[in-house]
């Protein structure tokens, strides 16, 4: 199978672990079946494959939230979060409370709107149970009295863990029973690493302290080597991500760049994409069915460059928030190529330069590209509805 390309879907083939590892899909197999590879990687991938389950549910069996559930079960001393919110997934709950009555400090930070309500329906009953948990409303009202009317929602939209100084989990999954639940298309690294720790609890202090969005300082981009990876983070808004971050990269690309994305609609990030199309670049892009219908999205305009764009036909959605250029740079977390993923939310986008995680991606890449049709599918799904995409 090496080098070779397999046309069934990931959910269908082998689940021997000899197998997945070989051919880099350890990430899509229930650790139930598998367990966690034992190597010494210190910076890992996790997938969770959209074509799995055919609805979401409160269940934690693909290897993005199993290997969650073991770093809060393995804690030591502490866990901070930060979270856009909580829908179902009773198991990391409960495990969250049994490192608490173990005497593990646990803290949060979640979503509020304007209306001091979260999106997701198990938020307050998280924060009850766990009650270290502090939100982002009151910030969010005095924003609105320096700049009314608000021309753009803010949120707390990360979507990370740490635990004990150490560990790092982050990436595009939510905490919920599409996110972790495993039905929508994700991606997340699972680092060890104190450096790069570090840099996460200087930014989750900042909003445990009060102060999200632009009332977030800025202490420069943070560059952290681990093993043979190169790492660096960008928080937005306060690092301007995608000015300073991502368009450098798209700039630089000479050969490749596929991208999966929940919401693009940044202009500049399209014109990048398009321009590097035009010097020669291999430019694919996947974006969700959903977002497709937004009237800013960029896809239309892509295909108009000639840039190969598919709109996912699956169950679930393509929910990451990934990119990877030229074979050795991998792009993961929480940020939209939106305005306001940049610009006004809390986010965090870890770039990774390491071959072997990119190319772990582009088979994950190349499996859900080839999957969906050559036209890009035809519909939408929102919570069991069906409309016929334009």
């Amino acid at each position: 199978m090496a080098g070779g390309k397999s046309r069934l879907p990931l959910a269908a083939r082998s689940t021997s672990c000899s197998t997945v590892v070989t051919l880099l899909l350890v990430a899509l197999v229930s650790a139930a079946e598998c367990g966690y590879p034992p190597g010494n990687d210190p910076v890992q991938i996790f997938f969770a494959d959209p074509r799995i389950h055919n609805a979401p549910a409160d269940r934690c069996d693909q290897a993005l939230c199993t290997r969650l559930l073991e770093l809060i079960r393995g804690a030591q001393t502490s866990i901070d979060f930060a979270v856009y919110g909580m829908w179902g997934q009773a198991r990391l709950l409960k495990a969250l409370e049994a490192a608490q009555a173990r005497g593990i400090a646990v803290r949060g930070v979640v979503d509020r709107d304007r209306e001091d309500e979260n999106v997701f329906s198990s938020t307050d009953h998280w924060v009850r149970r766990l009650g270290d948990v502090r939100d982002d409303y009151e910030a969010e009202r005095l924003l609105d009295r320096q700049d009314a009317p608000p021309k753009y929602d803010r949120k707390m939209h990360n979507k990370f863990f740490v635990v004990d100084g150490r560990w790092v989990w982050t990436g595009s999954a939510n905490v919920s029973d599409a996110g972790t639940g495993g039905h929508h298309a994700n991606v997340v690294a699972v680092v060890d690493s104190p450096g790069l720790a570090g840099v996460y609890m200087r930014e989750f202090a900042q909003m445990w302290a009060g102060h999200f969005h632009q009332l977030k300082e800025s202490d420069g981009v943070d560059r952290v080597a681990i093993g043979g990876t190169d790492a660096e983070v960008w928080f937005s808004p306060q690092d301007q991500t995608m000015r300073r971050g991502v368009l450098p990269l798209i700039v630089r690309a000479q050969h490749r760049i596929d991208v999966a994305m929940y919401y693009l609609t940044s202009s500049y990030a399209a014109e990048e994409l398009i321009a590097a199309h035009e010097r020669g670049v291999a430019v694919r892009v996947i974006i969700d069915a959903t977002s497709a219908r937004n009237r800013y999205s960029k896809h239309r305009l892509l295909r108009e460059a000639g840039i190969p764009v598919k709109v996912e036909d699956w169950n679930g959605k393509m929910h990451m928030k990934a990119a990877v250029l030229d074979g050795h740079t991998l792009i993961v977390g929480s940020m939209n190529w939106t305005v306001s993923g940049a610009a006004y939310n809390d986010e965090n986008t870890l770039i990774l330069r390491a071959p072997d995680l990119a190319a772990e991606f582009e088979v994950v890449f190349d499996d859900l590209w080839d999957s969906i049709p050559q036209r890009g599918g035809g519909c939408t799904r929102v919570y069991g509805s069906n409309t016929t995409l334009p």
